[in-house]
């Protein structure tokens, strides 16, 4: 009995080892070879789970191959499925990093809800990752309320005050912005996608100082209203942040490429600050005012005159050119565009570009454009030769060693001349490519030295001339430095003043009361000071820092007023003398 159960097992086990072996033999060598090219390594596994494991891959192969193609089938699906989604059910915006748009979205969502329960997020000092936006406004605000008590007085105790200030000035505030990837949020009832990505294959990445990316938001539908909502409320948002603040931009390198960038915004200066005749400020600003007047434009449009309007607003340091023109720019709301026309960066492509991206109302402000070194009046080869003679000489002589030093010579004049030349400036104020409907303002300490050609209507059409104090000015001066003007508050623990009624007036009478405006006191004390000061002899920066040493005791101003001219004309005579000295040594 016994002998006969091991004989069946025995013939079981043959039978089933003949079954595997006609089973791994199934697959000739060529179908080996095949799945061997096609699958590496295949006959070593093969050989592996028939030795070890008694598992025959190739009853499993084909059920293999067909869940791969399954797979693959599923995959290309989801892949067409989604474009076919996005194509056709699926409104999308796109925003790039070099538009301004860019910040608009990024300083919007900054501020959402959604933004601070993200999971991924970036965090940053700034905003946006580019250099187009620096986020300096800002930071200028934090810490406003440790001006303030609880009462809204300002605060009384410098100490603690600047304790405060101080430790809030170490830490700078946190952006969190959502990373790269894709992000849901809603939006009034919608359901829409953010998605932050890299632009792959940029040349420019290896010398940009940030990553390029772009920025796209899609919502379900075919209608993309939505989309505009939100982007034209991001731009109020953006907006909104200023107020009525005169934003300033400067036009500078970024990263390869020459664009305006904001800098700061600033509170607008009051037009009666700035120490000038009152009929010549009136005349600037009605003349702008009537540049700007929709009827003059079609004025110039209907007769072909290029519709540009110039300035040139000359006279020494410190007589409030540059104050004018801000002021002007407060007072009309418009942006103001600085550029520095003596940056060896700048070369005439880049001041043609910049030029052209000008918004269609501006004020452009070109300042001190007397020492770009591209305004000189022009003189003829043969003047300067016959001027110089030793020119000639030396264009002559080509033997020994002067010919390496007029090679070197000639290379750094070629250095020297880098930049925008006088031409170039020409043709983008005044040429056929040249943008219209800016306000183009050139301020300069010597008009002496500018070329005619700069000067000539067209490109200047009114000059202003900024001169020295007169005792007018030096009254309204002395006023505005010592009344009150809008937002000034009084301090809790400010005393009155010297000849005031002699003793600290009562704190609760003092809250939320503001300062008198122009009085017959400071009036008087106006004209006093005025008569003690030579009319003509110093400018308005001048004065302005003398009467700031004094800001909160105007009788402490008219006392020190003969000390102060002393030890200016003191000055005057020091500076004259070494002046004329270092003339003499280059002479």
């Amino acid at each position: 009995m016994a002998s006969s159960t091991f004989l069946s097992a025995t013939t079981l086990g043959n039978n089933t080892t003949a079954t595997m072996n006609s089973t791994s033999q199934s697959l000739n060598p060529t179908d080996t070879a095949l799945l061997e090219a096609f699958i590496p390594g295949y006959s070593f596994i093969s050989r592996f789970l028939i030795s070890y494991l008694k598992i025959d891959l190739s009853i499993y192969l084909p059920y293999i191959l067909t869940a791969v193609a399954l797979a693959a089938s599923m995959r290309y699906m989801i892949t067409r499925s989604r474009e076919l989604i996005n194509e056709y059910c699926v409104s999308t915006a796109e925003i790039r990093l070099e538009d301004e748009v860019y910040n608009y979205l990024m300083f919007w969502m900054a501020q959402q809800p959604s933004t601070n329960k993200t999971t991924q997020f970036v965090a940053s000092t700034k905003i946006t990752s580019g250099a187009r936006y620096y986020d300096s406004d800002d930071e200028e605000t934090m810490g406003d309320e440790d001006e303030l008590d609880a009462d809204g007085n300002v605060v009384s105790n410098f100490d603690d005050y600047w304790a405060k200030a101080v430790a809030r000035d170490k830490f700078k505030r946190l952006r969190f912005t959502p990373a790269e990837g894709t992000h849901y949020f809603w939006f009034k009832g919608r359901l829409l996608a953010f998605v932050r990505a890299k632009e792959e294959n940029n040349n420019t990445i290896s010398y940009m100082r940030f990553v390029p990316e772009r920025l796209f938001i899609s919502c379900l539908g075919r209608n993309p209203t939505i989309l505009k909502e939100l982007l034209f409320e991001a731009q109020k948002a953006w907006v909104a942040r200023d107020g009525n603040s005169t934003v300033i931009y400067r036009g500078q390198k970024n990263g390869g490429y020459t664009d305006w960038v904001r800098c700061m915004a600033r509170p607008p200066r009051p037009l009666s600050t700035v120490v000038l005749d009152q009929a010549q400020k009136q005349s600037f600003i009605e003349d702008i005012k009537e540049y700007l007047h929709p009827r003059t434009r079609r004025w110039y449009s209907n007769r072909g005159i290029p519709y540009r309007r110039g300035y040139l607003l000359h006279g020494p340091p410190g007589t409030g050119k540059t104050s004018l023109c801000f002021a002007a720019s407060g007072l009309l709301g418009l942006p103001l565009y600085l550029l520095n026309l003596s940056s060896k960066s700048l070369d005439e492509d880049d001041l043609m570009s910049l030029f052209q991206e000008l918004p269609r109302r501006c004020i452009v402000l070109l300042e001190d454009v007397d020492c770009a070194g591209i305004t000189q009046k022009r003189v003829s080869k043969a003047e300067e030769d016959k001027t110089n003679p030793n020119n000639t000489a030396k264009n002559n002589n080509n033997n020994g060693p002067s010919d390496s030093k007029d090679a070197k010579s000639d290379d750094s004049s070629v250095i020297e001349n880098k930049g925008v030349t006088l031409s170039g400036l020409l043709n983008v104020i005044d040429g056929v490519a040249a943008s219209e409907g800016r306000i183009l303002i050139m301020t300069t300490n010597h008009p002496e030295k500018l070329d005619a050609a700069l000067l000539r209507p067209g490109r200047v059409d009114m000059e202003i001339a900024f001169g020295y104090a007169q005792t007018s000015d030096i009254q309204e001066l002395f006023s505005s430095i010592y009344s009150t003007l809008e937002g000034d508050l009084r301090s809790t623990s400010r005393p009155s003043s010297r000849h005031g009624n002699g003793a600290m007036a009562d704190k609760s009478h003092e809250k939320h009361q503001p300062l008198p405006p122009v009085t017959d006191r400071v009036t008087k004390l106006a004209e006093d000071f005025a008569a003690r000061v030579p009319a003509g002899g110093f400018t308005a920066a001048e004065i302005q820092g003398f009467l700031l040493n004094h800001k909160s005791d105007p009788e402490g101003a008219i006392e020190g007023v003969d000390g102060w001219l002393a030890s200016t004309e003191k000055m005057r005579k020091e500076r004259a003398e070494k002046a004329a000295a270092k003339a003499k040594d280059e002479a």
